[in-house]
């Protein structure tokens, strides 16, 4: 069988990237290791994606317009977008709905798991495990297969250089624990996460709780664990899950017949591990310029050079962030208090909900970088 283009990974980077490819009349096929697989991830998206993408109000399980910051002490600092909200969707229903929105647009979707990518002539032959599918002879390739991606490897794709080991239970409501049914509740506690943060994301029926550390330094098990016990929750969770997720984008992740999106090319935002939103217009953004490279020759850099263009200076402010303030319990101290600054609360949300860089007055920016060498200081 022969394609124009083979998008390795069907989550939602994949999925976004063969529908755009399939309604630009590029013949397409998606290859998705295992259709049950179920992403350990917290499902939380912004209000810019669902209008974007028009997610359909039945997969948004929760609309959710109010979050609490906890610090190592326990200060609680609560919070509300007055502009949006943040929905929450089942990683295992909205993947497969991209899905069947691609096989919809006209790219063929097929169950497989990747084993081998050979260069052959102009373009390159796909073989899958135990030839569950014939090989492949497809003209370019898009990886999209996650933080430990095979396509990258193959491929000699720069390596993802920091991933974070994340770790998350699902939990089934009980009286106990319906009083986090209607809020998004973050834990800035050094004994819950070192590096990064745990979360507790209500869904329809269940809360979903997690945490993650660099990946190697700290056990996992352990720290979720201490989270559960700290909650208060004595219920056994009914879904254990776990993966890796990339912190910093790879140095490269156009090469002149592939690319990469998604977890697969690091599009991951360090501080708040946020990949959904990145991996959708990543993927948008790439078969578009897939799209240009078949029809006109144009070079597929453009896709990452655009990319890095919108949204680096998000990646840096929170990389930036994450190295000043996750160091210690005391400056996540520090942090968890300047969140109770209605300027930054507003700052913030603004910038979720759409991804941009939203400028503030500038007796506002002194005001918040003033607390800012405040907090620096105490907190250290």
């Amino acid at each position: 069988m022969r394609y124009d283009v083979a998008v390795i990974g069907g989550g939602p980077s994949g999925a976004v990237a063969a529908a755009e490819l399939a309604r630009g009349g590029v013949s397409t096929v998606l290859l998705e290791r295992n259709f049950d697989n179920v992403k350990p991830c917290g499902g939380a998206i912004p209000l810019g994606l669902i209008e974007e993408f028009n997610i359909p109000s039945v997969l948004v399980e929760k609309k959710l317009s109010r979050m609490r910051a906890r610090s190592p002490k326990g200060r609680i600092i609560e919070m509300r977008m007055p502009n949006g909200y943040v929905g929450m969707v089942r990683r295992e229903i909205f993947d497969s709905h991209l899905r069947s929105e691609a096989e919809k647009a006209g790219a063929i979707v097929i169950e497989g798991l990747v084993t081998a990518i050979k260069p052959s002539g102009s373009g390159f032959v796909i073989n899958t495990l135990n030839n569950k599918v014939p090989p492949l002879e497809v003209h370019r390739i898009i990886g999209a297969d996650g933080a430990n991606s095979k396509t990258a490897d193959e491929l000699h794709f720069p390596p993802n250089e920091l991933k974070v080991i994340a770790m998350q239970q699902r939990f089934k409501y009980t009286p106990a624990i319906k009083k986090f049914s209607d809020i998004v509740e973050i834990w800035f506690d050094g004994e819950v996460s070192p590096d990064f943060y745990g979360w507790i994301f209500p869904k329809a029926d269940h809360l979903a709780i997690g945490t993650g550390t660099e990946d190697n330094r700290h056990n996992i098990k352990t720290l979720q664990k201490r989270f559960i016990e700290k909650i208060g929750i004595t219920e056994r969770p009914y879904l254990d899950e776990a993966a890796k997720i990339p912190m910093k984008p790879r140095k490269s992740f156009t090469a002149e017949r592939s690319i990469l999106i998604g977890d697969a090319a690091g599009l991951v935002t360090p501080a708040n591990g946020e990949g959904i939103f990145f991996a959708m217009r990543s993927g948008k953004l790439g078969a578009r310029a897939m799209i240009e490279h078949l029809k006109n020759n144009a070079p597929l850099k453009s896709y990452e050079d655009e990319f890095r263009k919108l949204y680096a200076p998000i990646f840096f402010g929170l990389e930036v962030l994450q190295a000043v303030y996750y160091r210690n319990d005391r400056l996540r101290e520090s942090f968890v208090a300047i969140c109770a600054d209605d300027d930054v609360q507003q700052i913030t949300f603004d910038s979720y909900l759409y991804k941009k860089m939203v400028p503030a007055p500038w007796s506002t920016q002194m005001k918040i970088f003033s607390k800012n060498i405040y907090h620096l200081i105490k907190g250290s």
